[in-house]
């Protein structure tokens, strides 16, 4: 969506990446909703921080907020985030667990269903997960949530 100036790896305290947000369009729709990360409250979540062209900050803003809020879901906060440099502030998508689209725990059954059938504006929910897993991997970040949810689609499903 943009060019950033700078990406550091960065640690947020107090936060965790769980997928477990309903996705209606973008990773699913009304009738099979798909899955999409958020950030819930708990524990620690590892990940890159990006610093945005002041040149075209709108622009890059107007297009992430198109892409992440259509639907008001996410709860868009400043997190306090540790990096090699130094703490920085980062705009992050963060999920109340009050919210109606927070999933709470669910069964491997229903996630695998979710990553056979849903499908929404930007592709299916199983890519975003796959694609997810290979940006961590790549910045040398291991999530076990997101390999144990593949290794499990791979043995019950067959590799995608």
């Amino acid at each position: 969506e943009f060019e950033a100036m700078e990406v550091r790896p960065a640690r947020a305290l107090g936060w965790h990446r769980a997928l477990k947000m309903r996705s209606r369009l973008n990773r699913g729709t009304e009738a099979c909703p798909g899955l999409v990360f958020a950030l819930l409250t708990g524990g620690a979540c590892r990940g890159m921080a990006y610093r945005l062209n002041p040149k075209t900050l709108a622009l890059d803003l107007a297009r992430l907020w198109a892409r992440e809020m259509p639907l008001d879901t996410y709860e868009p906060r400043w997190l306090r985030c540790v990096t090699p440099q130094g703490t920085v502030q980062a705009l992050s998508f963060t999920l109340p667990r009050t919210h109606p689209s927070y999933t709470g725990t669910m069964a491997d059954a229903d996630l695998l269903r979710v990553l056979q059938h849903a499908e929404g504006r930007y592709g299916t929910t199983l890519h975003y997960v796959q694609e997810t897993q290979r940006a961590l991997q790549a910045a040398g970040i291991q999530d076990p949530a997101i390999n144990r949810l593949m290794a499990l689609f791979d043995r019950q499903c067959g590799a995608a």
